[in-house]
């Protein structure tokens, strides 16, 4: 019995070192037609191995099998497979996927659906937005945001200051809030 279970033992290492041999590293850049995407997600698919690409667009991934699939997605970008097929390099420029923006909110800790959302998140439609003679874009939330209060101090250089109803950290009362910034 004993000799059984020591062949069994022996087989079972021998097979997981054939396994772990095979294993490789796979690495590469995450970019669309800009440039490198930072925090875009790379995983093998079917698997719990993954990663984030780092500042630059670059990841590397660590106990990926020659026959796996990576799977690169990027909010706001569709997602691309790709299979490895033994490579040791893969970069892989992502195509924008805008019909996707609608359906996500950033918040300041993460990012969610729409129907997942369980905070207070006011929107402001730009179609409504540029029928307003504001002088800036905070100014634009006065009025058509409830509870938020902007106050300009008057002086040059001198951002607005806007208020949400309720409490904020202590001794501070500024709002998380995100501002978007696009050239198109």
């Amino acid at each position: 019995m004993k000799n059984m279970n020591l062949k069994s033992f022996v087989l079972a290492v021998t097979l997981l070192c054939f396994g772990v041999a095979k294993a490789q590293t796979v690495s590469g850049t995450v970019s669309n037609e800009m440039g490198p995407l930072p925090g875009a997600n790379v995983l093998v698919k079917g698997t719990t191995i993954g990663t984030q690409t780092h500042f630059d667009g670059n990841y590397t991934l660590d106990g990926v099998v020659p026959d796996a699939t990576l799977a690169f997605s990027y909010i706001g970008y569709r997602t691309a497979e790709v299979a490895v097929d033994g490579q040791a390099t893969i970069d892989i420029t992502l195509d924008e996927d805008a019909s996707k923006l609608d359906e996500v909110i950033v918040t300041g800790y993460g990012t969610q659906t729409r129907g997942e959302i369980t905070g207070a998140v006011a929107t402001v439609e730009m179609a409504e937005a540029v029928k307003i003679p504001v002088a800036n874009a905070a100014e634009l939330l006065q009025g058509t945001v409830t509870g938020v209060t902007v106050t300009n101090t008057g002086t040059p250089g001198d951002g607005p200051k806007i208020n949400v109803r309720g409490f904020g950290t202590s001794n501070n009362t500024d709002p998380l809030y995100f501002r978007w910034c696009s050239n198109r």
